[in-house]
């Protein structure tokens, strides 16, 4: 016969893996109770459209995205040293090269054929009808009647006036001061200042006027005489 054994009782305290599996269990339970119940009831909209979730928040890493790429095309030269930190291949950046040595032909060539058409236009003939432009321009006669007035201007320029000695400013001063106390002593004077001194200049004005007609009628009629013929022996 076989032995009876005699089944041992345990004394200690259950395992955790047993109190996982009570807890795993009573969860199924729980979310199959709300899965029944979710169809009587309308679950409640969490989140809406109208808000942003990204509204008062600062990402400084979308700054380090917006990365730009080399102009290889604006610069003048290109080495060993603008290739640094790019992993590019020989044969890109042999095409890099070739292109912006392509492009500094491409200007020169541009220049030259820039000259070339100047000078061509320097050198050829204007051909058509000037008729136009010569009514534009001013003639000789015109061109020769407004150098001979500035010539004229700058012989007709008066030399100036000598500077007058010590007693003759003192005594013209004097005079000059006795003048201003008879003309603020004057009753008309005292009536109307502003007219009397506008009626005085215009008197003065006119006199300086009609000496100087005098003077250019004077100098036309020795200039009209003729000359007295020479005596002969």
């Amino acid at each position: 016969m076989g032995k009876v054994k005699r089944l041992r009782q345990k004394f200690h305290a259950a395992s955790s893996k047993a109190k996982d599996k009570k807890k795993s269990d009573s969860q199924t339970v729980e979310d199959q109770e709300i899965i029944v119940e979710s169809p009587t009831k309308p679950a409640p909209s969490v989140i809406s459209n109208k808000d942003n979730l990204f509204k008062n928040v600062n990402i400084p890493a979308l700054s380090l995205l917006a990365q730009k790429l080399p102009d290889f095309d604006a610069r003048s030269s290109i080495t060993s040293k603008t290739f640094r930190g790019q992993n590019l291949k020989k044969k890109d950046k042999m095409k890099i090269r070739q292109e912006v040595w392509l492009s500094k032909m491409d200007t020169l060539q541009t220049a030259k054929k820039k000259a070339k058409e100047r000078k061509k236009k320097q050198q050829t003939p204007i051909v058509g009808d000037l008729s136009s432009m010569q009514d534009a321009l001013p003639t000789l006669e015109l061109l020769l009647k407004k150098t001979t007035g500035e010539a004229s201007d700058r012989l007709e320029f008066k030399k100036p006036k000598p500077v007058q000695k010590e007693k003759a400013r003192q005594k013209q001063m004097l005079d000059d001061i006795a003048l201003f106390h008879k003309i603020v002593q004057h009753p008309l004077f005292k009536e109307d200042a502003v007219n009397t001194i506008t009626e005085h200049l215009k008197h003065k004005i006119k006199s300086e006027q009609n000496e100087e007609e005098n003077l250019n009628q004077e100098v036309d009629g020795k200039s009209s005489e003729p000359k007295s013929k020479k005596r002969k022996k």
